[in-house]
This record gives structure tokens, C-alpha cells and sequence, in this order.
């Protein structure tokens, strides 16, 4: 249990345009000691709106969070000066067999990974919540799908969730829900420090039913700072972009309008790498020296703990690691690998888990251990201008930006950002500037050269015809170690 400050809660209510529409009936399903009724007890006070106070409801699971809101406000109304009390009910959201109309739905829904609830709860949630319980589902999704069940037609929902809800795959089905009810307005709360003691990087999602479908970034008093249509969210894969106030117009200007530049899935194909899924199987194909084997392939992350620090921005250091690419032995074990063919096209070289994107051309045919993606030009023609400048793009500084805006919902704890083909694969890609080639092997062969690596960063900037104004944001803001 972690509960919400008031001051937040009080931001997110003072928001809403409840109680202006319908009967003005508000809930919170998972109330806990009762902030966000607080909150909406002291907005109808400051709008003289005292008789409407029957009308906010809060529901709990746990009757010591029942007493502590109970006991709450109890002391706010009474030194407000009003006798009427929202209603509080012990009750589980999940099981309730009334379905309720309310006006708005606020709160902090508990959040619950369902790899750690209880086996007979998951099968039960997946049952009664097709949209949000999909593959490695959350609690607070399924409080999602529930509010949206709920609230009435022109209502509004208002909640505090991780970040993650923006970009994941599980939650792919909820977004498209709930951005097809309305319109959408994300806050970015995750610098905040809002919950000390939990890792969770949070945002508040609002959406006004009464409406257009449409995603936009707020600030925390709710002022639009970008929108982007449905349509351009479609393009984004479905994905949601949380960017800084400094790159909201990069974005909105290479997501929300077309550039006539081809997305990265156009000309590049994303592809997964080598994985062994049972214990003690990798040990029978991966060696630190080269084994006798005539399939023997040099092997990249390929020695235990390796991670993915043999990858530099544009350098490659191999540690010597060996495997065994026997694809008939390997399909024995039932362990089959991607086509050798693969790996012995010139590819670009992602880390998955980084602080910051980076990336090096492959033209020697190493083997990719699954801490690395390779990705290839679709047509062979591309391979000799394309492939250098998309290594130059993944080493920007403007790339690591643009991904970040795009998908910092994918951080981990540390920090990491999460690489994945399906995000990389919306991205606009600029054509290959003349000098791009010739510029990338200069790179090779000098990869730390601060002189080559401005000139690149530069060759970026122009590419995605940034304004001065961008280019001096960008540059003035501090980077994660590459």
C-alpha cells in the first residue's frame, strides 16, 4: 500500500470537469485512507456545491483503509463546517455484480504484477477482463478496463499508473480501448519522486469521454502542451509518447504530420537473436575457445555475464566467446536458432537494454547472443549507404532524445531503456545524407574522435531539419553514459 500525497490528488481532481456533467456522481474503486475523496470534498466546498457531497463514493478491499477514510473525513468535513459525508463501502471493485454509472472515476488502483498473484486470481482476471488481463497484465490495467465499463457516456476518468501503460505490449489492447473512448491527456509525473518508497516512474491519465479521440501530453495543471490524432498514434504502433516540453515539437512534427521520410520499418527489418530456453543447454554449444566443431561461429555476448559490453558506438570488441551453430543438432534439442544466413549479412548491431542507444555495423558475420538485435536492409542494394547512416542515426544525440520522448516508458530499474524491433520499427528515418558512408567509416575507425562524433551529431540535426532553438536544447541537455 502506497498511498497517494494530497497535494497530488488534489491537482488531478481540480482538473476534472466534474461535477458539471450528469448528476455529478464521482468514485474512487480502490480508495484507500481516502485522499482523492478529500480532494473532491474541498472542490465541491470551493464551489458551494455542499449538497453534492453524497455523491462522491469510495470503495476498499481492506476495512483498516475503510476506518482510516472513515476517520478522515470525519475531521475534514467537520472542520469544514458541513454535515454531509461521502459514502465509503468496504467493498472489492472486482467483485462488485452491480455495474455502476458514475461521472468520474479517480484514484491510485493498486498495482499487482499477475506473475505474483495468486494462480486461481489470474485465470479469474482473465476471465472477466479480455482488454487489460494480456500477457504480463497488471492490476491497475484491469481498474482501467473496470473505470471505462463505468463511467458514464461524457463522463471522465482520472488515474495515477506507471508509465509503463504508454509502451508495453501487454497493455496494447487497454490503450486502444481507451483511447477509442475519448480524449486522451497523459501528465508526466515520473521526475516528481511522487512515491518515495516504491519503483514506479508515474503519470496521471485522463480521459474526457465527451470528447474526440485524440492523445496529448499535459503539464500537471492540466494545459495541453501536444496532441497527436488517433491516426498518428496508429502509426506509433498503438504506442503512446510522454516527450519533455523541449522535444514536444519534434515530436508532434515527426509523428503527427507527414515528412514524406520512410519509417524505419520501410527500409530495416528488426530481428530477434540466438536464446537457449533450458538450463545447462548453452553450455553444450558455447565455448571460450574455438571448439572443433566445422559449424564453430565467433559468438557475440556469448560468455556468461557477458551483457552487451562488447558493443561500443560503432566498435565492436568480440571477447573470443565461440558457439557451435549445428542448426541440425540444435533442432534436436528442440533449441532451433534463427538461419545461420542471418548473421552473415552486413547488420547493424542494437544492444537491447541500454542507458542510451547505441549501435556498430557488423560486416564479419558474428553470431548475435538474444542481448542483441540485428537489423538488416530489406533490399541488398540498401546495404552499402543505408545501413552506415542508420548506424550514425542510432548514435545521435538526437535518436537517443527522440527514443527516449517516445518510449522512456520502458525504463527498468537503473534507468535502462528497453530496445525493442516493434519500437524501433515506427521510427522516421531521413534519407542517407551524400557524406553519411564516408563519415560512418571515418567513425570505425576512430570511435571516440570528439571532432567526427559532433560532425555526425550534426549531420543528425540537419538530417531531421531541427531549428536553432532544438539544436540548442539538445545540445545543453546532459547525456546517459552510451
Amino acid at each position: 500500500q502506497v498511498y497517494t500525497p494530497l497535494d497530488l490528488a488534489v491537482s488531478v481532481v481540480s482538473r476534472l470537469r466534474w461535477p458539471q456533467h450528469g448528476e455529478g456522481r464521482l468514485l474512487d474503486p480502490a480508495c484507500g485512507d481516502g485522499v482523492f475523496l478529500e480532494a473532491a470534498v474541498r472542490k465541491l466546498v470551493a464551489m458551494g456545491r455542499q449538497a453534492d457531497i453524497p455523491r462522491i463514493e469510495g470503495w476498499d478491499v481492506d476495512p483498516d483503509a475503510v476506518r482510516a477514510c472513515e476517520d478522515r473525513l470525519t475531521v475534514l468535513c467537520e472542520t469544514l463546517g458541513v454535515s454531509e459525508r461521502p459514502v465509503v463501502r468496504h467493498l472489492n471493485a472486482l467483485k462488485q455484480p452491480v455495474r455502476p454509472s458514475v461521472d468520474a472515476v479517480v484514484g491510485n488502483p493498486p498495482y499487482l504484477e499477475a506473475k505474483r498473484m495468486p494462480a486461481g486470481l489470474k485465470r479469474e482476471l482473465k476471465r472477466q477482463f479480455p482488454i487489460a488481463a494480456r500477457g504480463a497484465f497488471d492490476l491497475y490495467g484491469v481498474f482501467t478496463e473496470l473505470a471505462l465499463r463505468w463511467v458514464s457516456e461524457g463522463g471522465e476518468l482520472a488515474y495515477v499508473i506507471p508509465n509503463r501503460v504508454l509502451v508495453t505490449s501487454a497493455t496494447g489492447a487497454l490503450r486502444e480501448a481507451v483511447l477509442a473512448a475519448g480524449e486522451v491527456g497523459v501528465a508526466d509525473l515520473s521526475r516528481e519522486r511522487v512515491f518515495t518508497d516504491a519503483a514506479v516512474y508515474p503519470v496521471v491519465l485522463r480521459v474526457d469521454t465527451s470528447r474526440p479521440s485524440a492523445y496529448g501530453v499535459e503539464d500537471v495543471d492540466g494545459k495541453r502542451l501536444l496532441g497527436l490524432s488517433a491516426e498518428a498514434i496508429l502509426g506509433l504502433e498503438g504506442r503512446w509518447p510522454l516527450p519533455e516540453p523541449t522535444l514536444q515539437p519534434l515530436v508532434e512534427r515527426m509523428c503527427g504530420r507527414p515528412t514524406g521520410w520512410p519509417r524505419l520499418r520501410d527500409r530495416f527489418e528488426v530481428r530477434w537473436t540466438c536464446s537457449f530456453h533450458r538450463a545447462g543447454l548453452r553450455d553444450r554449444y558455447v565455448a571460450r575457445e574455438e571448439m572443433g566443431s566445422r559449424h564453430a561461429r565467433r559468438f557475440l555476448g556469448g560468455l556468461r555475464y557477458a551483457g552487451n559490453r562488447e558493443l561500443a558506438p560503432y566498435a565492436i570488441d568480440w571477447s573470443g566467446a565461440w558457439i557451435d551453430y549445428d542448426e541440425d543438432r540444435l533442432r534436436a534439442d528442440k533449441n532451433p536458432l534463427p538461419a545461420l544466413a542471418l548473421f552473415d549479412r552486413p547488420k547493424v548491431v542494437v544492444p537491447q537494454n541500454v542507458r542510451r542507444p547505441r549501435a556498430a555495423l557488423d560486416r564479419t558475420g558474428l553470431v548475435l547472443k538474444d542481448t542483441f538485435l540485428a537489423v538488416v536492409a530489406r533490399e541488398a542494394a540498401d546495404e552499402a549507404t543505408w545501413l552506415p547512416w542508420l548506424t550514425i542515426v542510432l548514435n545521435s544525440t538526437v535518436f537517443h532524445h527522440l527514443y527516449e520522448a517516445l518510449y522512456g516508458g520502458t525504463r527498468k530499474g537503473g534507468g535502462y531503456l528497453h530496445v525493442l524491433g516493434s519500437y524501433l520499427h515506427p521510427l522516421p528515418i531521413p534519407d542517407p545524407p551524400a557524406e553519411a558512408a564516408a563519415l560512418h567509416e571515418a567513425l570505425v575507425d576512430q570511435p571516440t574522435d570528439a571532432a567526427l562524433l559532433l560532425q555526425a551529431d550534426h549531420m543528425v540535426e540537419e538530417a531531421y531539419a531541427l531549428t536553432p532553438v532544438e539544436r540548442s536544447a539538445l545540445r545543453a541537455r546532459s547525456l546517459p553514459e552510451a
